[in-house]
């Protein structure tokens, strides 16, 4: 009779998505934004809380080159052995984890993809509420980042209605009897909610870059994020989400305020 053999087998994986061709350099810390509480001068030392609310953590914080003003909102490095022993999303520093073009490295049809050129904004505002920043893509406090993609999904809804009006509006005369103010309420109202997605992507980028240290490319130096963003949002939106979303290991989701499935761990 012939003897059975238990071979070893491998640890399943959580989630599989899709693989990334080259994964970042992970020696660089990661950043986080901290509130100065008071005014303090270059090289000063104090404590602060940092991570999700019920997860909070102290660190040690040093003033940056000039000193902070109090309320000033600047970055700092994490330690190291924060969050060992704790589920993470894995976020490469020091250069993007792909390509500004790759777009399907998630899949054809990955939420990333579908949100980034069907949902533009609505894309930029579960990026912003990942990340924790507030509707304008600035780092805050806690309060003002919990709302940021209500906020955001609020304006597109609204901008929407205000557009398909103004359409039925200008659809209900003749070419020559429109009245002038429908015509200037288009342009104008286009022309803010347009400028207001491509400040807020921009703004959304440099957090991100600053936050992972990743350098600007050579060709657009000091002035990349708004070029990319104004031109390109679409794929600024799809490539942030890829990076910041670690979907080897964790879902996405089409309808979350972040994105990702209601399991994945906050980013800190």
């Amino acid at each position: 009779m012939a003897s059975e053999t238990n071979e070893p087998t491998e640890p399943e994986t959580i989630y599989k998505e899709a693989p990334f061709a080259e994964e970042a350099n992970t020696t660089i810390p990661a950043k986080v934004h901290i509130i100065a509480p008071s005014t303090l001068p270059e090289g000063y030392v104090f404590d602060a809380e940092v991570g999700p609310p019920g997860e909070k953590k102290t660190i040690s914080v040093e003033v940056p080159a000039g000193g902070v003003v109090e309320g000033q909102i600047f970055l700092a490095p994490l330690p190291e052995d924060f969050g060992d022993n704790l589920p993470r999303v894995n976020i490469p520093t020091g250069q993007w984890k792909d390509g500004l073009f790759d777009i399907f490295n998630a899949g054809v049809c990955h939420p990333s993809v579908v949100c980034g050129f069907c949902f533009t904004q609505v894309g930029m505002g579960q990026l912003m509420q990942r990340l924790r920043l507030n509707w304008l893509g600035e780092g805050g406090e806690d309060d003002s980042a919990k709302i940021s993609f209500k906020i955001v999904l609020t304006l597109v809804i609204c901008y929407t209605i205000f557009a398909i009006s103004l359409e039925l509006a200008e659809a209900a005369n003749y070419y020559y009897n429109i009245p002038a103010w429908i015509p200037s309420l288009k342009f104008f109202g286009g022309m803010l909610f347009t400028i207001y997605s491509i400040v807020a992507l921009m703004r959304v980028r440099e957090s991100v870059r600053a936050k992972y240290s990743i350098p600007e490319n050579t060709t657009c130096a000091g002035c990349e994020d708004v070029v990319y963003s104004a031109f390109c949002s679409c794929c600024v939106v799809a490539q942030i989400a890829r990076h910041t979303g670690e979907y080897e290991t964790y879902k996405a989701n089409f309808c979350s305020e972040t994105g990702m499935a209601p399991c994945t761990p906050q980013i800190v």
